[in-house]
């Protein structure tokens, strides 16, 4: 029971990672609209920030939990499987949005 748990809490935050790069220039332009009156350059670079880091996470957290023997190496291999190509490819798109408000 707990070993799916903690297989739902990790592609949770792999669902969650993946969301706010893709929509991180739209909640940038919300948050601008509706919570702060600041740039929303500045939250995108937060949201970017938080994306890539949220994967690398999950990466780690899996490295752990595989090392301490709280998921099976199939398990593991399946979940950093997932986090690592949807990573790539989610925070290249990240980052290359990013690159284009810089200009």
């Amino acid at each position: 029971m707990k070993r799916k748990v903690l297989s739902v809490i990790l592609l949770s935050m792999t669902l969650i990672a993946a969301l706010l790069g893709i929509y991180g220039q739209d909640i940038a332009y919300y948050f601008e609209d509706h919570l702060f009156y600041e740039p929303p350059f500045k939250t995108l670079i937060i949201v970017t920030v938080t994306s890539v880091s949220l994967f690398l996470l999950t990466l780690i957290i899996e490295i752990i939990l595989l090392v301490v023997q709280k998921i099976k190496p199939k398990v593991f291999l399946t979940l950093s499987i997932t986090n690592v190509v949807v990573g790539f490819f989610i925070s290249w798109w990240s980052l290359f949005v990013l690159a284009m408000w810089w200009g």
